[in-house]
């Protein structure tokens, strides 16, 4: 069963002109169209777990608020559980759970514990699933310590896993996540994660997650949808998306002071170099090259110091889509 279907979705914003005067300021303002989504078309299956990617002001945000209900479509058809999501938003409300990263649904000066109380009564949870969800979810997310403390004294870790730990009350059947890493520690993104992972294997839930971070796609999704400019560029299985268009590497190299001429290291054809004082920068293709060998070849002609090798992230996959055709 589909739970998500869009079919030839585009939605448009009016943005000002700038003027070059004060006056055509005041008296003639003048705007434009900004496309954010065009003519996207997708739909996710019950329990799917999909990554929503793509860099800065390709469409994702603007995505997730017309399937939650925040916009509606300039065109096209967007429905979830075979509803219009702003028309019967309310219907649609208690069945999802929604997360953006940079909005906080908590009192700012109340503590966490009182905004539950809150959303029991919104979502009218019983009063056992209420206690069971907020102990388990509090248990796993190590919340339990903070959960009496006013948000406004919570650090952004503690804040974001009480953010989660409240859109998972009511046991939605879809969760709508954007950007719910954004910021946090290394610790607390493999809390997050785990528990994504824990929430689709045991309740079947739905997860519709946007991220900048390849780890968190990796880490909890099945499938990766990539758009850019507003456009779908890619729908397909993580493995096969990192597989066909993850393949840039870069590979770092500090070398003893002194050392990196500005012409940088001989290297095979297949890899290009940059030189910053004394570090070195060599990117290439790793299906042509290996990390190893990019690094031998270095220390054959440097005393090297220290190496750091970094794997494609969201927006260089996105640059070979692309740059692919």
């Amino acid at each position: 069963m589909k739970e998500i279907i869009l079919e030839n979705v585009c939605r448009s914003y009016r943005v000002p002109v700038k003027e070059k005067s004060f006056a055509g300021y005041l008296f003639r303002r003048r705007y434009r169209l900004l496309e954010a989504v065009k003519d996207i078309s997708f739909s996710i299956g019950a329990g799917e777990t999909v990554g929503l990617v793509g860099p800065n002001g390709a469409g994702k945000s603007t995505t997730i608020k017309m399937l939650t209900g925040v916009l509606t479509p300039d065109s096209g058809t967007v429905r979830v559980f075979g509803r219009d999501p702003f028309a019967e938003r309310k219907e649609n409300a208690r069945q999802i759970g929604v997360l953006f990263g940079q909005r906080s649904q908590l009192w700012w000066d109340l503590p966490a514990e009182d905004t539950f109380q809150v959303l029991k009564r919104v979502y009218k949870i019983p009063e056992e699933i209420y206690r069971n969800n907020l102990e388990k979810y509090a248990e796993i997310l190590g919340a339990e310590e903070f959960l009496k403390q006013p948000v406004r004294q919570l650090s952004l870790g503690q804040r974001m896993r009480a953010e989660l730990l409240a859109i998972l009350l009511h046991d939605p059947r879809i969760l709508f996540l954007d950007e719910p890493t954004i910021g946090l520690d290394v610790a607390v993104k493999k809390q997050i994660r785990s528990l994504l992972r824990a929430i689709n294997r045991e309740t079947g839930a739905t997860i519709l997650l946007t991220s900048h971070d390849m780890k968190d796609i990796d880490s909890v999704c099945g499938r990766m949808i990539v758009i850019d400019k507003g456009t779908l560029a890619v729908d397909d299985t993580v493995e096969n998306v990192k597989r066909r268009y993850g393949t840039k590497e870069t590979v770092e190299i500090e070398v003893e002071d002194g050392q990196a001429a500005a012409q940088g290291p001989v290297l095979p054809a297949e890899a290009k170099c940059t030189v910053e004082g004394n570090r070195i920068r060599c990117s290439y293709d790793s299906e042509a090259l290996s990390s190893a060998q990019v690094i031998r070849t270095v220390m054959e002609q440097y005393r090297v110091l220290d190496v750091k090798v970094k794997e494609a992230d969201i927006d260089d996959v996105v640059e070979e889509i692309y740059r692919k055709g």
